[in-house]
C-alpha cells in the first residue's frame, strides 16, 4: 500500500474516532429518521415523491458549521497529510469541478458529509467501525482525486412505457427509466407533469412520464488553478436524436409520446465532484396519458430499424414521406378528434396522392387506391384491398365534412373490418394504424437489400 495513502487514511481515521467520541459525550446516540428535505424529491412509491428524506442523521447544530472540524487537534495532521500530495492538496478548500462548472468546496464539510455522516448512518451509532471506514475512505479519496467524471445528459419522455429495462441506440444513446435523482430534477424543472392530488411537499408523477433518453460523456476534473481557455460542455445534444426517436416510436408503436427538457448532471454513482443540475427550459408539447406509447419486446427490432432508417439521407430527401411522417406525429399529439382526423388525412395526402399515379379521380379516390395497393398484403392490418379502399374513402369524406363544418359530418362510420360504429376514437385508431403501417412499408423500400 502507498505510504502517503496510508498516512492520509490513518490521519482521517484518528480524526473520525475523535469526532465520534465527542458526539457520544454530547448526545449519546444519534437521532436518525425521516427529515424534511427542501433540496430534492424522494420516491415513496411508483408515482409518489415527497420532500422528505426517508433516513437521515439529525446532526447536532454546530456540526454543519464551517470550520467545526478544525476545532479538533487531529485535523492538523489530516491537512498536513493532504497538503503533501500535489493532486489532493490542490483540491482542499478550493474550487473543484470541470472547466465549465467549478464550485467552492469546504474540505471539512466533505469529510463530515462523506465519511462521518455515512458511518453514523451505516452503524446507527457513534461507534467507529474499521471495515466501514475503510470502504468509505477508499471511495472518498478515489472520488476527490478522480481525473475524470462522467456527466449524464438526460431528456425525459412523457407518455411512454416499455417492457424493456434498457433500450440501446446508436451513438451511445440509451433509453431507460430515470433514477430517483433524475426524477427529482425533472420535477423541479417541470420536465414531467405533476398529477392532481399533489401537495406543496409532495408530487405525483405518472408511471408513463418516468423514462428518458440519455447519453454519458467523460470530462476532466479541474481544481482552483487558472484555466487558459474554458470550453463549454457538449450540451444540449439530445434534441435532434430525440426528434428522430419520437417519430420512430410514433410510427412503430403509436400513442402520444413527447420529449421534454434536456438536463445535465454528474452520474449519481460517482463521488459528487460536480454539484447541481443544468437544464434547458425549452417549450414542449404535452402527451396524452390516455394514449401512451408502449414499446414492447416484440416491436423492439422494428423500432431500432425505423430509428436508423429515419436518419438515412435518402429518406430525409423524400419530401412527401417527411411531410406524411410529420403530420402523423402531429395527429398523435392531438386531443380533439377532428384535429387528429384532419392531420391523418393530410398525412395520407402527402404519402399517397403522388404514389397513386391516377390521371383522374378525386383526392379521396387517389388516396384510397394507393393505400389499398400498398397495404393489401400487410400482415398487421389483416384487411383486403376493398376494405382498405372503402375505409380510406370514408375517412376522407369525413375529413371534408369536418373541414367544411357540415352539421352531420359522419353519419355512417365504420371500422377497417367494416363493422359499423359511432365511436370516432375507434375509427381514428384504425386510421392511424393504416398510416403507421404505410410509413413503415415505404421506409422498408429504402432499407431493402
Amino acid at each position: 500500500m502507498d505510504e502517503q495513502f496510508e498516512r492520509r487514511r490513518t490521519a482521517v481515521a484518528v480524526l473520525v474516532r475523535s469526532v465520534l467520541d465527542h458526539l457520544v459525550a454530547l448526545e449519546g446516540q444519534p437521532r436518525i429518521g425521516r427529515v424534511i428535505d427542501v433540496r430534492r424529491w424522494w420516491r415513496y412509491g411508483q408515482e409518489d415523491f415527497v420532500g422528505l428524506q426517508p433516513r437521515a442523521w439529525s446532526m447536532p447544530a454546530d456540526v454543519p458549521i464551517v470550520g467545526w472540524l478544525d476545532k479538533f487537534p487531529e485535523m492538523t495532521a489530516v491537512r498536513q497529510a493532504y497538503d503533501a500530495d500535489p493532486v489532493l492538496g490542490a483540491r482542499v478548500d478550493t474550487l473543484i469541478g470541470t472547466e465549465f462548472n467549478r464550485q467552492g468546496r469546504n474540505f471539512d464539510w466533505l469529510l463530515i458529509e462523506h465519511i462521518v455522516q455515512l458511518m453514523v448512518l451505516a452503524t446507527s451509532t457513534y461507534r467507529f467501525d474499521e471495515a466501514i471506514f475503510d470502504q468509505l475512505y477508499d471511495r472518498f479519496e478515489r472520488g476527490l482525486g478522480a481525473e475524470q467524471v462522467n456527466m449524464v445528459e438526460f431528456l425525459p419522455l412523457n407518455g411512454f412505457e416499455s417492457t424493456e429495462t434498457v433500450v440501446l441506440l446508436p451513438d451511445g444513446l440509451v433509453m431507460q427509466r430515470m433514477n430517483d435523482a433524475q426524477m427529482s430534477a425533472a420535477i423541479d424543472h417541470l420536465a414531467v407533469p405533476r398529477m392532481s392530488g399533489g401537495s406543496v411537499n409532495g408530487a405525483r408523477v405518472s408511471r408513463f412520464d418516468q423514462w428518458a433518453l440519455t447519453v454519458e460523456r467523460s470530462y476532466p476534473v479541474t481544481d482552483g488553478r487558472s484555466i487558459a481557455v474554458s470550453q463549454p460542455p457538449a450540451f444540449p445534444t439530445l434534441y435532434e436524436p430525440a426528434n428522430t426517436l419520437i417519430r420512430a416510436l410514433r410510427i412503430v408503436c403509436g400513442g402520444s409520446v413527447v420529449a421534454t427538457r434536456s438536463m445535465f448532471a454528474q452520474a449519481d454513482d460517482e463521488f459528487p465532484i460536480v454539484l447541481g443540475v443544468s437544464a434547458m427550459l425549452s417549450a414542449f408539447d404535452g402527451a396524452d396519458n390516455d394514449r401512451p406509447t408502449y414499446l414492447l419486446t416484440n416491436t423492439l427490432d422494428t423500432f431500432r430499424l425505423t430509428y436508423t432508417a429515419l436518419n438515412l439521407p435518402s429518406v430525409q430527401a423524400d419530401r412527401s414521406l417527411q411531410t406524411a411522417i410529420r403530420r402523423l406525429v402531429f395527429a398523435g399529439s392531438r386531443r380533439v378528434n377532428a384535429d387528429r382526423l384532419i392531420d391523418l388525412m393530410m398525412s395520407a395526402e402527402a404519402l399517397f396522392i403522388k404514389r397513386a399515379n391516377l390521371p383522374r379521380g378525386t383526392k379521396g379516390d387517389k388516396i384510397a387506391a394507393a393505400a389499398a395497393a400498398l397495404l393489401a398484403q400487410d400482415p398487421e392490418l389483416k384487411a383486403g384491398a376493398d376494405q382498405i379502399q372503402t375505409f380510406m374513402k370514408t375517412m376522407y369524406q369525413v375529413r371534408n365534412a369536418e373541414m367544411h363544418g357540415d352539421d352531420q359530418p359522419h353519419p355512417h362510420l365504420h371500422l377497417l373490418d367494416g363493422t359499423p360504429t359511432d365511436s370516432m376514437p375507434s375509427v381514428l385508431k384504425d386510421g392511424e394504424k393504416i398510416m403507421r403501417r404505410a410509413a413503415l412499408t415505404v421506409l422498408a423500400e429504402y432499407t431493402a437489400p
